[in-house]
């Protein structure tokens, strides 16, 4: 779900902030940011100089010295001692305490200092997010959302707001996140991902929605539509909820604007048929599922949703053919097999539909997720769920990545525990791929 992230090379999380007593020595001839001597701060540098090399328990120690040194010159007015402070704390894996010296840095800094302050968050702001990364990889949902709402209190990101108001949702606490994705939406950050702030406002809706917090759903899709009129994705989810609110004539003009549309990626297109779908507009879902099959036939997600969608309008036989490729690429998947069957029993072909259902449940493994999601630099993650029915002791899963034209770009096989439940994997390509599938243990 999430990946590490890492501090630039020149402040990088575990640097040691080395400070003397001279602004050259401080921060380097090119900067003009100038602090006044301290000598506490000074005692402090010296007591982190072999950080690098340092063991954990000496590494403690260090830190411990420093802060000695700095606490009696806390009543300063000086902001290096809270600049080096900060950095202690963190040391000390008191984040809380390091906002608090960060903040009171940000009061007394000159300008052209401020840049060491925010440096200095961003690489607290690096350790948290990767501190709740590994939670989350770990179960530790209640760290992870710890780690993350730490994160956002030291350096507010969008990217942290995010990770932490889906995990109180998932966790069901759904005042909380509705909370934090409030706060995330009133916060001013810099340089916000227009990906993740639209994550931010799909999220918020979609939780006031499932509350049956329609106004406050359409106030929100409003605000954000009003600054971004071209954002597809959120003009969807609007005209559902004014769909909801009885607006009909309103919602159906949107969606005939959106479908009408030739300048869509897949992606976008899989998220229109996400929204139509959930309004119970199967045809106009159909056409927005066919239309990403065009961008992408290898999607498995738009595979999946183009079956479904048109069979609920009532055109399954077309998608047969399609639901059989499902079942033969992804033979543990089990929503495979319920659109194969479904599909079938739509058509009137109930005795076929018995035998597919028969052949999934026969399936010695049954995957109830199985997703493949790009990241960056030609990395692609792919994450499966799953529960073993017959299978026992450690399996092997062979994987093919296809590229665009459906060539097989590289493979991949999985080796897992049949008790595990899960595995995770990451590929890197030279090719863009397009799509995946998997055989049977051992195939």
């Amino acid at each position: 779900m999430f990946n590490t992230v890492h501090a630039d090379a020149k402040t990088a999380a575990t640097a040691v902030l080395v400070l003397g007593v001279l602004p050259a020595a401080l921060f380097g001839q090119e900067q003009e940011c100038q602090f006044d001597p301290s000598d506490s701060a000074s005692r402090a540098s010296e007591a982190m100089q072999d950080l690098e090399t340092a063991t954990a328990a000496d590494s403690l120690t260090a830190f411990t010295e420093a802060w000695a040194a700095l606490e009696d010159d806390l009543d300063s007015d000086n902001p290096v001692v809270f600049l080096m402070g900060a950095q202690v704390q963190m040391g000390l894996d008191d984040f809380a305490e390091a906002t608090g010296l960060l903040d009171r840095f940000d009061e007394l800094a000159p300008p052209e200092c401020m840049v060491h302050g925010e440096n200095q968050r961003y690489n607290g702001w690096v350790r948290l997010y990767n501190r709740g990364v590994n939670a989350y990889s770990a179960s530790d949902t209640e760290a992870a959302i710890e780690a993350f709402m730490l994160a956002n209190e030291l350096r507010p990101d969008m990217r942290t707001y995010n990770m932490a108001a889906g995990l109180q949702a998932q966790t069901g606490a759904t005042d909380a996140a509705i909370e934090t994705y409030r706060t995330a939406l009133a916060t001013d950050m810099a340089e916000v991902d227009a990906e993740q702030m639209r994550d931010a406002v799909r999220g918020l809706g979609d939780l006031l929605m499932a509350e049956g917090r329609g106004d406050e759903a359409a106030d929100t899709y409003g605000a954000y539509l009003a600054e971004n009129p071209d954002d597809v994705v959120i003009r969807i989810r609007y005209a559902g909820v004014l769909a909801d609110q009885d607006r009909a004539d309103e919602a159906a003009a949107i969606y005939a604007d959106i479908l009408g549309r030739t300048d869509l990626s897949y992606d976008q297109w899989l998220e229109v048929g996400v929204g139509v779908y959930e309004a119970q507009n199967f045809e106009a879902a159909t056409t927005a599922f066919g239309n990403a099959r065009q961008g992408n036939p290898y999607n498995k997600e738009a595979m999946e949703n183009y079956v479904n969608a048109s069979t609920q309008a009532g055109r399954p036989g077309p998608v047969i053919p399609l639901a059989d490729t499902l079942t033969t690429w992804y033979p543990y998947d089990q929503l495979a097999f319920q659109l194969h069957a479904t599909a079938l029993g739509r058509a009137d072909m109930n005795d076929q539909a018995m035998a597919v259902m028969a052949e999934g449940e026969a399936a010695a493994l049954s995957f109830t997720f199985a997703q493949m999601a790009a990241t960056s630099g030609g990395s692609y993650v792919v994450q499966v769920d799953f529960t073993a029915r017959t299978a026992s002791g450690t399996l092997q899963i062979p994987f093919e990545f296809l590229d665009a034209n459906g060539q097989v770009a590289m493979t991949h096989t999985q080796t897992t525990d049949a008790a595990a439940g899960n595995f995770r994997f990451e590929v890197t390509s030279d090719v863009p791929l397009a799509g995946f599938r998997y055989g049977t243990i051992g195939g």
